[in-house]
């Protein structure tokens, strides 16, 4: 299995709420985060630039993180479609699993501004991110 890919989050004084947690709308700039850098990481590699649009996302939250904690998301490709894939995060503060997520994304040619099918290489690239158990 291969292992996620892990990004390290910079919380800030921002980010938290009146009650001193995390407010619940940061998590969702750090998986954007998260995503960011697997695209960063998928240049590293030679993969050309591929578009995508963020179609669908969801949370699930179990503990609280708190300003001065060590945040972490680790993400994974859980599935990929013709022209979609699937991707599944753990968000983890000092090591303890805080929220999970998932998100669908959708590639698209920026002209037409439609679904386009992902290319073989970013295909290929996916793939190295996601347990050989899941689905392709």
């Amino acid at each position: 299995m291969p292992s996620p890919l892990v990004t390290d989050i910079q919380i800030r004084f921002g980010d938290t709420d009146m009650l001193g947690h995390i407010n619940n709308a940061a998590y969702v700039q750090y998986l954007e985060v998260a995503r960011m850098q697997m695209v960063q990481e998928a240049r590293k590699r030679g993969i050309p630039n591929f578009n995508f649009v963020l179609a669908h996302i969801s949370l699930d939250f179990r503990r609280e993180i708190k300003l001065g904690q060590q945040v972490q998301v680790e993400t994974t490709v859980v599935k990929i479609g013709k022209s979609s894939f699937e991707m599944a995060y753990q968000v983890l503060a000092d090591g303890v699993v805080c929220s999970t997520a998932k998100s669908v994304q959708v590639g698209i040619d920026p002209q037409a501004m439609t679904s386009a099918v992902l290319p073989d290489a970013v295909r290929g690239f996916l793939t190295s991110l996601m347990d050989p158990q899941e689905e392709v």
